[in-house]
């Protein structure tokens, strides 16, 4: 049958031909008149019922558009029993939608396939070899399937997200389903409809999974043709396993000591804000911060204005504007108004578009222009008048901004900076912009910790004043009392108008990390291995410090400042003497430990011992142990080599490594292009079967008198 691939005209007189000797029991439906239409397109087919070929030919295909024939084939045989239907179908635009009709001769059934037909002008739609499957069902009730639904995950206490199941079926026919579950002993769970609904039981932790079903209502009588009802004899069903994961509980952010409030004079900055240093309980890597302004009447309320437009100006400009009082709200209140002044003189009003939240503003004047427009709103939220200072210069017939990007106009006198994404620790030091340098007043903000997977969740919120006077003498000195025993620290101070939470008056306190004043603490401050844990490489960069700031610092070694950098060979002792300004001493005395390269330690992992050396050994040295206090290492995990590195002793003194097999799964992994080299070094294998001692793209060298013994 190549012939059939180089010619449509070839097809259809074949189908033609064919078409003339349908089985009489077919519905004897007529082909189109192709001259009666401006478009054609082509298609190559086969049948399917229930997903099995239908290859008879006396089947019929059938393109309709309401109840007009567009389109009909009979199948023609290829041979070993396999047919194909060749149509060609007509519409009059060049895209369209039909719908298909099968006569299908076994059955002697008409069937409506339940998916439509877009009609493509000149297009070719299926191959002999790929044909377009046009599927049909008994009584057109079509099997049902789910698509895989993605892990749901929440935390534990916290409901999982209901999620509608509808837009995972899989269901050709549009008969009504029954959505049902196997019950799960970790989980609550139920439908409204075809929305899930889960919960993890009290006291769950880890993942499980909930098998859901969905199950045509085929019990139910449908209408097959005028007069005549049918009843569906099978019931389609489907299932998918849907995995739940609930977090065990951690600490949710906490502000502690909270955000305070700050005070400046005009003319000065607010001091940037370190979240961090603030939030002190969240456990997670990352973390995110937000705020938003504290929308409060003004006291005493500003009524609104009757301002108006009075005046005959020969020419006016637009602004298409949205207005922020910080880019975290926009004002939303009925009596909210926004004008356009030149002077004392009204040149403009607007309100809020309902749908964009824009503000259309036609700014009056006369032709030449020139003159400085300065913008006032009245906040029906904050029952008071908002003025932005000279804001842009008036043009005659200009248009400025779009629907798509307006002209932004703040009217928050300050702006919090906070990056929107989590963050992780060290890089949230937040600044205040000062938006109108003018601004003399006070505004509050609500400052936000959020877990960044369950915000709403694992939270906690503090509010601070930040305030601008015009003169120094109405700012008051407060002193932070972080360990809340009423004696304030005078090393942190703020500026304010007002007494903030978590500050006193009093600058009293030797030590406000502790509420007894017992102590300082030395901090060392470094990411070799295990971060902050007191062990670091040997040479490796650590800032050694003191957490609370004082008058004076004086360290063993010589160096007066709060903190400085180290880069120590050896194991190292460090000691401080702190004297604050309240006049009170303390010490503290702390030791960092350095990795060196004697074996000191014969357990598998630790400091001292053979894995910690290998991490912080440099490119081409040598390992020993410290005979004879350490003569072994117990490996119960594998051992990555990624140095050029030999480990050594001597024929008299040789350290033995032993390499458990029960507790490991492999030994040496040596690295690509790296030596790993035992000079008078014995090996000890426990428990090997089919395990590599040796393995990776590297190599191992034997020298001296190293023994390898297995158990």
């Amino acid at each position: 049958m190549n012939f059939l691939l180089k010619s449509w005209g070839i097809i259809s007189m074949l189908m033609a031909f064919i078409s003339t000797d349908i089985d009489a029991q077919n519905p004897n439906w007529s082909p189109p008149n192709g001259s009666n239409h401006q478009y054609s397109a082509n298609v190559i087919a086969t049948i399917k019922l229930s997903d099995v070929a239908s290859d008879h030919a006396s089947d019929v295909v059938a393109f309709f558009k309401g109840n007009q024939i567009k389109g009909l084939g009979n199948s023609i045989s290829l041979g070993n029993g396999l047919y194909r239907h060749f149509i060609t179908i007509y519409a009059n635009q060049p895209i369209d939608t039909l719908k298909i009709k099968v006569y299908h001769h076994d059955t002697d059934q008409v069937y409506e396939v339940l998916h439509p037909f877009i009609f493509e002008a000149q297009k070719i739609t299926g191959t002999l070899d790929i044909p377009y499957v046009i599927n049909i069902y008994p009584d057109n009730n079509a099997p049902i399937g789910l698509l895989p639904v993605p892990p749901q995950q929440t935390i534990q206490g916290l409901p999982f997200v209901a999620f509608d199941m509808f837009p995972y079926l899989i269901q050709p026919d549009g008969y009504p389903v029954d959505w049902t579950y196997t019950p799960n002993p970790n989980l609550n769970v139920s439908f409204q409809g075809s929305v899930l609904h889960v919960s993890g039981v009290t006291g769950f932790t880890g993942q499980t999974h909930l098998i859901v079903r969905a199950t045509e209502e085929s019990a139910m009588a449908y209408t097959r043709a005028p007069g005549e009802r049918y009843v569906p004899q099978t019931e389609f069903f489907a299932e998918v396993s849907i995995p739940f994961h609930v977090t065990p509980l951690y600490a949710a952010p906490l502000w502690q000591p909270v955000i305070p409030s700050q005070g400046i004079v005009l003319g000065g900055q607010f001091a940037a804000v370190s979240l961090h240093n603030y939030e002190n309980q969240y456990p997670g890597p990352f973390i995110k911060y937000d705020y938003v302004p504290v929308i409060a009447e003004s006291s005493p309320a500003e009524p609104k204005p009757s301002w108006e437009v009075i005046g005959n100006f020969g020419a006016s400009m637009s602004v298409i504007t949205k207005l922020n009082y910080t880019p975290k709200y926009q004002f939303h209140h009925e009596d909210d108004v926004l004008a356009a002044f030149v002077g004392n003189e009204v040149r403009g009003l607007a309100i809020k578009n309902s749908i964009n939240g824009l503000y259309y503003l036609q700014v009056a004047g006369n032709a030449t222009g020139g003159d400085t427009i300065m913008l006032k709103f009245y906040s029906g939220a904050l029952k008071k008048v908002l003025t932005l200072g000279a804001t842009f210069l008036y043009q005659p017939y200009a248009i400025l901004g779009d629907d798509v990007a307006p002209i932004v106009h703040e009217f928050a006198p300050f702006v919090p900076m906070i990056p929107d994404t989590a963050v992780a620790a060290g890089i949230t030091t937040m600044p205040v912009q000062i938006i109108n340098p003018d601004f003399v007043g006070s505004m509050d903000f609500r400052f936000m910790a959020m877990d960044p997977l369950y915000p709403l969740y694992l939270r906690d919120e503090t509010t601070a004043t930040f305030c601008v006077v015009a003169d120094s003498s109405e700012l008051s000195a407060y002193y932070q009392d972080a360990d809340d025993d009423g004696l304030g620290n005078a090393q942190f101070s703020i500026m304010s108008c007002g007494l903030p939470e978590g500050y006193v008056t009093n600058d009293d306190d030797c030590n406000d990390a502790d509420p007894l004043n017992s102590g300082v603490t030395i901090l060392f401050t470094e990411n070799s291995g295990v971060l902050n844990d007191g062990q670091i490489c040997s040479e490796f960069t650590t800032f050694v410090s003191v957490q609370q700031p004082a008058m004076q610092y004086v360290w063993n070694y010589g160096q007066t400042t709060q903190s400085f950098q180290s880069n120590p060979s050896l194991t190292i002792q460090y000691s401080v003497t702190v004297t604050f300004n309240t006049g009170c001493v303390l010490a503290d005395t702390a030791t960092l430990e350095v990795e060196g390269t004697v074996v000191r330690n014969s357990q598998n992992s630790g400091f001292g011992t053979l894995r910690n050396i290998l991490e912080c050994i440099d490119e081409g040295g040598t390992v020993t142990y410290d005979f004879p206090n350490t003569t072994t290492t117990l490996l119960t995990a594998e051992l990555p080599i990624q140095k050029n590195v030999t480990i050594a002793g001597t024929p008299a003194a040789k350290p033995e490594i032993s390499l458990d097999f029960n507790a490991a799964l492999h030994g040496f992994v040596i690295g690509p292009n790296k030596t790993l080299t035992l000079n008078n070094v014995d090996l000890n294998i426990a428990n090997g079967s089919s395990q590599k001692t040796v393995s990776g793209q590297g190599s191992l060298t034997i020298a001296g008198s190293t023994q390898i013994n297995t158990q």
